[in-house]
């Protein structure tokens, strides 16, 4: 059972449509859309945030026949062309039913009104299409950038923090060996992003090596948990830092009267870059992990 509320028109309607042509009646209004042949819709890569997923095509083209009904997409009229503004996806999935003969007729479509960057941050906070992965989002901030934006313009646009966009926008502007890996799913963008802070225009070589050691063992990506095993210090044990004296020292011995026993002096040498300590044992272990990484 449903109980009125405050905002409960006083007159009795029968549809929207009769509550939205009411003057009297502020509660109810009409958005207008139209409906579009799928194939007098064209594509403008350059403001495609999202490359297109040809699972994700699939998946909603079967939904499609299936009966779905799709959120209306965002387009403009320039010249008379009917650019995709927001729907790619769907604009894809209808063609590809259309081309495997099936009857898709028309598409919902809304008016998108604004210049170029608005068009950018409208992709960017649309809930319609795939998520934006943190490098493309990155891509996107930088446009905006372009156009004059604050970075905390971006960040209230898109309801995130300012931080988030300086990490973002950090990512984009990585070496290209960062954003290959990482479009190839070869390593996540949150993974990167911490790659870069760490080891700036060094980062992709960091990443690569990690990659190779993933494949060694069977893996096609890798992970953030195998990247701070290489980033972090070793700790050598007692019997590593034993083989590397051995390995890196010089001994000389002194017999005493009789030949009972011998004195030996061991010299090691220890690179300026170690930290000195002077506890022997702290600073063969610095010497030791200086020299394996």
């Amino acid at each position: 059972m449903t109980t009125p509320n405050s905002l409960t028109p006083k007159a009795d309607f029968v549809s929207l449509k009769v509550a939205a042509e009411d003057k009297n009646n502020p509660n109810v209004s009409k958005v207008t859309s139209f409906a579009v042949d799928p194939r007098v819709l064209e594509a403008d890569e350059e403001y495609n945030a999202r490359p297109l997923s040809l699972q994700h095509v699939e998946e909603m083209a079967l939904a499609q026949r299936n009966g779905a009904v799709f959120p209306p997409i965002d387009v403009q009229v320039v010249a008379g062309r009917i650019i995709v503004v927001d729907g790619y996806h769907r604009r894809a999935a209808s063609l590809k039913n259309i081309a495997e003969g099936f009857e898709i007729k028309l598409l919902e479509a809304r008016h998108f009104r604004g210049n170029d960057a608005d068009r950018v941050a409208h992709m960017i906070t649309s809930a319609g299409g795939l998520p934006l992965t943190p490098l493309q989002l990155g891509v996107q901030y930088r446009k905006l950038v372009g156009f004059g934006w604050s970075e905390l313009q971006i960040a209230n646009r898109g309801g995130k923090s300012v931080q988030h966009v300086k990490d973002m926008i950090q990512l984009a502007e990585s070496n290209s060996d960062v954003h290959q890996l990482v479009n190839a799913g070869q390593i996540s963008g949150t993974a990167a992003l911490k790659m870069v802070k760490q080891h700036g225009a060094k980062a992709g070589a960091v990443i690569q090596e990690g990659l190779e050691e993933a494949k060694a063992n069977g893996k096609e990506k890798v992970t953030p948990k195998a990247l701070a095993r290489r980033s972090s210090p070793r700790k050598p044990d007692d019997k590593f830092i034993v083989a590397w004296l051995v390995a890196n020292a010089q001994a000389q011995g002194w017999p005493f009267p009789g030949e009972t026993h011998r004195t030996y002096t061991i010299k090691f040498q220890v690179p300026n870059e170690v930290t000195h300590s002077d506890d022997l044992n702290t600073l063969l272990a610095n010497a030791a992990n200086y020299t394996t990484t």
